[in-house]
């Protein structure tokens, strides 16, 4: 594996599973032989305390981990994680790279990239990706937003489930563009499924890669769609959270 693989790969699972410290210190005063129990490390840090969240529809539950969770009515899970003095994403890179990045991200999970953006900020730098991965019968869609404050990586995490009647929204739009002579069963087999960004990428299995119903355009049509859900939280977190902390 080459070193910027292997960097990107210790670098995203410091955002994604954060070491569980409190379990460890636990570990550890079990073997301690003084006679004060030690006092219970903190839930997260102090920059992810003081962060809020405006999003009436999302509750937040016990954090764990150093990871702070809110669930929605769907059971669909919103989580925030922040890293002080680590830059968890290139945000300083070029598209290119950023895609590259991302991509790489989604691979390590066995899944594929829908897409990347920049997101506009006046104050912070920030960038949004999102990937699907499959867990038959179903389709598990992940939203991360990457932002730098006050010298710290603020990563956001929405995962939204398939649930009930799955494979609508795709065939539903399989149908509609045959109908009107937009795509044909071979354009079907060659570009139904891809990359969204480099079409002969096959890093992962193709059904997960990109489909042509993934794109934004369909969101209208199916708002309960977990991709549709997961794309509207992901645009609403720059507005709806608050970083009440300073530099670490």
């Amino acid at each position: 594996m080459e070193p910027a693989s292997r960097l990107s790969k210790v670098v995203f699972q410091i955002a994604l599973w954060p070491i569980n410290i409190a379990a460890l210190l636990s570990m550890l005063a079990g073997m301690n032989l003084a006679q004060s129990e030690p006092a219970k490390p903190a839930a997260v840090n102090k920059q992810t305390s003081l962060v809020r969240l405006n999003m009436p529809q999302w509750t937040e539950e016990a954090p764990r981990d150093g990871v702070r969770y809110w669930r929605d009515s769907d059971g669909d899970i919103l989580s925030l994680a922040v890293l002080p003095n680590k830059e968890v994403y290139p945000l300083a890179s070029n598209e290119t790279e950023q895609r590259r990045w991302c991509r790489s991200a989604a691979e390590h999970r066995d899944a594929g990239l829908i897409e990347v953006r920049s997101v506009p900020s006046k104050i912070r730098p920030s960038a949004s990706f999102i990937n699907k991965r499959l867990k038959k019968p179903a389709y598990i869609y992940t939203g991360q937003l990457f932002t730098w404050v006050h010298g710290a990586s603020v990563v956001w995490t929405v995962v939204a489930f398939e649930r009930g009647t799955t494979g609508v929204r795709e065939a539903v739009v399989t149908a509609s563009l045959m109908n009107n002579g937009k795509l044909t069963l071979d354009g079907y087999e060659q570009s139904w499924a891809q990359d969204p960004y480099d079409p002969a990428y096959h890093g992962v299995d193709q059904s997960v890669l990109r489909f042509m119903s993934d794109d934004e355009s369909y969101d209208e049509q199916f708002p309960k769609h977990p991709l549709s859900k997961v794309r509207r939280v992901l645009a609403a977190l720059p507005e709806a959270a608050l970083y009440d902390f300073d530099e670490p």
